[in-house]
């Protein structure tokens, strides 16, 4: 019968890991040697919470929400009595989630005392912006096409948009399907004129001002420099695009 209650409480009170203030915890076995006097004990919370704090120091951006859930060490790490500071050394693989290995550093009483290898999952849930439908090549988006969502981030430096502001507005460069995260690469400022448009003509120097009357023979964004048509003298000439109709050219 005692056989049969030992069974059912290990089933009932097995391992797992969740959220606890925010960040991720992991239950492991605890040590059934009691610790002695002089000595105290690191756990499995204590490297979840130094690694995540480090992660977020490094990589934390707004509407980020970063866990880690460690693997190995399961025990306890038994350390003289004093003040414990955990220090987590160099990596590779910089901001990347999934399973990572961290080498902490284990301090007591500002002395060095061990390093402890620990293997675990990161974890990144990031709100981002998607389209609410499907959004073709050259359309601009609205707010109107703009939901936010929870996703996984395959990493902490990942190029995902978070905020719909800078969505909104955009001319899409490739077909972006809803409900999937949108990326900077995605997405361009659309152009201030377009082919066909009539523009003015401005020509500028030592207190000189030229204006005049032409239409745009290519499309542009600020900044760039088009082609466009006289229509008094039927001159075609370069120009630079300075606003929304508006065209500067040299004399």
């Amino acid at each position: 019968m005692m056989t049969i209650i030992l069974f059912l409480g290990l089933l009932l009170c097995g391992h797992g890991w969740g959220t606890v203030e925010g960040m991720a915890w992991a239950e492991g076995p605890v040590s059934s040697t009691p610790v002695r006097p002089d000595m105290q004990s690191i756990g499995v919370r204590d490297f979840e919470r130094v690694i995540v704090a480090e992660l977020t120091r490094r990589y934390g951006r707004p509407h980020h929400q970063v866990s880690f859930r460690v693997l190995f060490p399961k025990q306890l790490v038994e350390v003289p009595k004093g003040k414990v500071q955990l220090e987590i050394g160099e990596w590779s693989g910089g901001g990347r989630t999934g399973r990572r290995a961290f080498r902490v550093g284990v301090f007591v009483n500002q002395q060095f005392l061990k390093t402890v290898n620990v293997v675990g999952e990161v974890k990144a849930e990031v709100e981002v912006a998607t389209p609410i439908r499907w959004l073709k090549p050259k359309e601009v988006v609205t707010v109107e096409d703009l939901s936010s969502m929870m996703v996984d981030a395959p990493s902490l430096t990942h190029d995902f948009i978070l905020d719909l502001d800078e969505v909104i507005g955009k001319q899409v460069l490739r077909p972006l399907p809803p409900r999937q995260p949108i990326r900077k690469i995605m997405l361009d400022d659309p152009p201030m004129i377009h082919k066909g448009d009539r523009v003015m003509i401005e020509a500028r120097g030592e207190g000189l001002l030229v204006q005049t009357v032409g239409v745009a023979k290519a499309a542009g964004k600020r900044g760039e420099t088009i082609p466009v048509k006289n229509q008094t003298s039927g001159r075609e000439v370069l120009g630079t695009v300075l606003a929304s109709g508006l065209v500067e050219v040299g004399f």
